[in-house]
């Protein structure tokens, strides 16, 4: 027993020193500024787990680890071990592996760049085959801690702060040397291109922002966390906040769309849940009041906000709606301060009530954008009148989202042309661009100006290159373990201290899965959405002990 505990130990103590190596080397690595950092990422991902799992398999081999298992199936029985040890979302990601390895090897002429995808955004099989194995070695063996999270949130500080900079267009590390003024607006931070840099900053949004509004504020009996911890929280989502808005990037929105129409799920389950989560809406508004002091006042020095972002700092009535949103958070906590609701039935009956008006408001809303959308679609030079530029955002052609209808309308148009076996099984991992340059490049470039070798659409583009089995799986597999997250329970855990940090992760994923729709699956970001995963499947499993911090 001892010796499985020591084994079981040191595996912890492994796993730690990855998920530290990951949430502080990664996001921060270059080599030849923006030029290679596709590059340098991926094989930073690549060598960091490498390193990792050798190591595993060392300390196995040399502790009996292997026999150990073995043992434990004997024992059990193959069948009996496999429901105990497996949940559904674990089948999910074992047939979205299986089902891409099989599009490699149906993959024909192009199956070396199915397995490298060197040929496109290095997402081949071999960088998926390590996703996956993420996903198993930190869901079965890491340790919680939430010193993780802390440290993950801490590097966002000078990601945030370095796109700060280039906001002003201050060039501060020389990162933009060798490129064009006039291309100065497309790459910032240590992360590179703004979509993929907004991908990034909905992670740090999405963690900082479910912490703040879900943790209690430490009692006397030591449960919760500190007053210093809580402002922490939030001013890494305020910084967050103001650094997307800085992105120029529309992409970002719907992270935000995912957190703000989500979050009262879980944030409306305790009164003090309502005041943050009305609280946090007011520090969105004020990060964007504060970009439109800045270009007020550093006019022409600074980038200028864009699109959606510049539609709400333009707002003839935002002064007075953060007026409004801040008189409510002072209402509400001194409200709170007299205890207006001292009744705990009567509270819970009213945020049951909160939770089912949300639900309504969400399925209003959805309605009404569907039906917005078909009407404007209908006429769409009449809307353009009415509506003007927010229109733009509903009238679906070839030039929706900077041509994105027009990949999006290539991709499946081939995708049909597929003989049944690429139906099935894809064209092979990260093979788009191959296949898209022989088919559609000419007109691509007629229509567009310009040539995608990805389907900026990660489902579409799994559709495409893995099939539909693997692309369901994948989103099962993201979606079945973040809903019995959100519906998770302080008592149906072994430390009440887990819950916020679980709702986080499970944030985190569904944050990432909703921007994925109009952005890419890049080793850039997409390793922090397997490692969000992964925590979350841990904590849903309970292994491990809770270590303070």
């Amino acid at each position: 027993m001892n010796s499985k505990r020591r084994l079981m130990n040191a595996s912890n103590v492994i796993v730690g020193l990855w998920l530290l190596s990951m949430f502080t080397i990664f996001p921060l690595i270059y080599n030849d500024y923006y030029y290679d950092i596709l590059e340098t990422k991926y094989y930073t991902v690549r060598a960091i787990t490498a390193i990792m799992i050798l190591a595993l398999i060392v300390i196995c081999g040399f502790a009996g680890g292997f026999k150990n298992f073995f043992d434990k199936v004997n024992k059990k029985g193959f069948s009996t071990w496999f429901k105990e040890e497996f949940s559904i979302w674990d089948i999910c990601i074992m047939i979205f592996m299986l089902a891409t390895l099989l599009s490699t090897l149906y993959s024909g002429k192009v199956m070396r760049y199915a397995v490298s995808g060197e040929k496109g955004r290095y997402s081949g099989l071999l960088l998926i085959s390590l996703y996956v194995a993420i996903y198993f070695i930190v869901s079965r063996l890491l340790s919680f801690s939430k010193i993780y999270f802390t440290v993950f949130l801490a590097v966002s500080i000078p990601i945030c702060l370095f796109g700060y900079t280039d906001y002003f267009n201050m060039n501060a590390m020389h990162f933009k040397d060798k490129i064009s003024p006039e291309q100065w607006s497309i790459f910032t931070s240590t992360i590179g291109n703004i979509n993929t840099y907004t991908a990034v900053l909905a992670f740090y949004i999405a963690v900082a922002g479910t912490l703040f509004i879900t943790t209690p504020l430490k009692k006397d009996d030591g449960k919760g966390e500190s007053i210093e911890k809580l402002i922490f929280y939030y001013l890494i989502m305020l910084m967050n906040f103001i650094a997307m808005a800085m992105g120029t990037s529309d992409n970002g929105y719907l992270t935000l769309l995912a957190f703000f129409g989500l979050m009262p799920f879980v944030a409306f389950k305790s009164m003090e849940g309502v005041r943050r989560y009305i609280l946090t809406i007011f520090t969105y508004f004020l990060g964007i009041r504060i970009i439109k002091i800045i270009n007020t006042v550093y006019a022409g020095k600074v980038l200028g906000i864009s699109g959606l972002y510049d539609f709400i700092s333009d707002f003839k009535y935002l002064d007075l709606l953060i007026i409004v949103l801040a008189i409510i958070v002072i209402l509400m906590y001194v409200l709170a301060y007299r205890n207006k609701w001292e009744e705990k039935n009567d509270r819970q009956k009213l945020l049951k009530v909160l939770r089912y008006i949300w639900l309504g408001i969400i399925i209003i809303s959805v309605a009404g954008i569907v039906f917005l959308g078909m009407k404007i679609n209908a006429n769409a030079e009449l809307a353009r009148q009415k509506y003007g530029s927010l229109a733009n955002y509903f009238i679906f052609d070839d030039s929706w989202g900077t041509f994105r209808g027009y990949i999006w309308r290539a991709a499946l148009e081939e995708y049909l042309r597929f003989p049944l076996v690429h139906k099935i099984f894809g064209s092979g991992p990260d093979t788009f661009g191959i296949y898209i340059d022989l088919l559609r490049r000419e007109e691509m470039i007629g229509i567009t100006g310009q040539f995608f070798d990805a389907a900026h659409n990660e489902y579409l583009q799994f559709l495409f290159t893995l099939g539909p089995i693997a692309t369901i799986s994948y989103i099962l597999g993201l979606v079945l373990p973040s809903i019995k997250a959100f519906r998770t329970e302080i008592l149906e855990l072994r430390d009440d201290a887990m819950l916020p940090f679980l709702y986080a992760c499970a944030m985190a994923v569904i944050c990432y899965a909703t921007q994925a729709v109009v952005n890419l699956n890049l080793p850039v970001v997409t390793p922090f959405l397997w490692i969000f995963l992964s925590m979350m499947v841990a904590l849903l499993r309970d292994k491990g002990e809770v270590i303070n911090g």
